[in-house]
C-alpha cells in the first residue's frame, strides 16, 4: 500500500488545451495585434506580471460577443490524452485541480463540452452589457502580491498537506507557471516553463502530452515518492510568513 497521495495542479491554456485559448480565441477580438504582441513580450521577459498582462490585454478587446466567443471555443481542441489521464487519476484516488490565469467562462465552457468535471481556479470573467466592456475579477489572487492574477502558488500550498504525505505535482507550459514551479514536488514542463525551470535549476520532466505524463507517473509510483526538499522548505517559509 502506497504511503503517499499525489495531488495534481494543472494549467489550462496550452496544457489541457492544445492552443493558448486566451491568445487564439479571445485574441480574435483584438485588432491592435502589435500592441497585443508587445504586452505578451513584456510578460515573457518578466517586465510585467500576469495580472497586469490580463488588465492591459482586456482593454484591447473590441466588439466582443459572447455567442461569437463561444463559437470560437467550440473549435478549441484539448489534449487527446487528457480525458484518459483524468480517468487514470480518479482510479488511483489522485486529486486534480485546474489552476489558470485565464477566464473562468472559457475554461468551464470547454470542460463542460468535454464532460469533464474538475475543480477549477481562474479569473472571473465580467461582461458589462451596458458599456460593452470585458473585464476580470481576480478572485484567487494573493493578498500581498499583485504580480499574478491567480496565485497558483498559494492554491498549491493551501491544498497540499505535507504532514499527510501529499505530493504536489504541477503541470504547465508558460509564464504564468514560473512562480508555482518552485513550490511543487514534481514538475512537468514544456515550452517557456521548461526553459524557465532549466535556467533556474528546477528539476522537471519534459512532456508532449498527457500520455507522457501518465506513463511517467506510473513509473514513479512503482517506487517510493518523497517531497522535493527545496520545494518543501519554500512551502514552509510561505506558511510561516517568510
Amino acid at each position: 500500500m502506497k504511503s503517499f497521495r499525489l495531488k495534481f495542479f494543472i494549467d489550462f491554456d496550452g496544457t489541457i488545451t492544445k492552443n493558448d485559448v486566451w491568445i487564439n480565441s479571445l485574441g480574435k477580438f483584438i485588432n491592435d495585434k502589435e500592441k497585443f504582441a508587445r504586452i505578451c513580450e513584456d510578460l515573457y521577459t518578466q517586465k510585467i506580471g500576469t495580472r497586469e498582462t490580463v488588465i492591459r490585454q482586456l482593454e484591447l478587446i473590441e466588439d466582443f460577443s459572447i455567442d461569437k466567443f463561444n463559437s470560437y471555443l467550440d473549435e478549441e481542441p484539448i489534449d487527446e490524452h487528457f480525458k484518459d489521464f483524468v480517468t487514470f487519476c480518479k482510479e488511483h484516488d489522485f486529486d486534480i485541480r485546474v489552476v489558470s490565469g485565464g477566464l473562468d467562462h472559457y475554461i468551464t465552457y470547454i470542460l463542460n463540452r468535454e464532460n469533464i468535471d474538475l475543480k477549477c481556479y481562474a479569473c472571473k470573467m465580467i461582461w458589462d452589457e451596458r458599456t460593452k466592456k470585458l473585464s476580470s475579477e481576480f478572485v484567487h489572487t494573493d493578498e500581498y502580491c499583485r504580480s499574478c492574477e491567480t496565485c497558483k502558488r498559494n492554491i498549491l500550498i493551501n491544498s497540499t498537506n505535507d504532514l499527510e504525505n501529499e505530493i504536489s505535482v504541477y503541470i504547465g507550459d508558460g509564464a504564468s507557471d514560473y512562480c508555482v514551479s518552485g513550490y511543487a514536488d514534481i514538475v512537468f514542463a514544456k515550452g517557456r516553463l521548461a526553459s524557465y525551470c532549466w535556467k533556474n535549476n528546477i528539476t522537471y520532466f519534459d512532456y508532449k502530452n498527457f500520455s507522457d505524463i501518465k506513463n511517467k507517473i506510473i513509473k514513479l509510483t512503482e517506487k517510493k515518492i518523497s517531497h522535493r526538499q527545496e520545494a518543501m522548505i519554500r512551502r514552509r517559509d510561505v506558511m510561516m510568513g517568510g
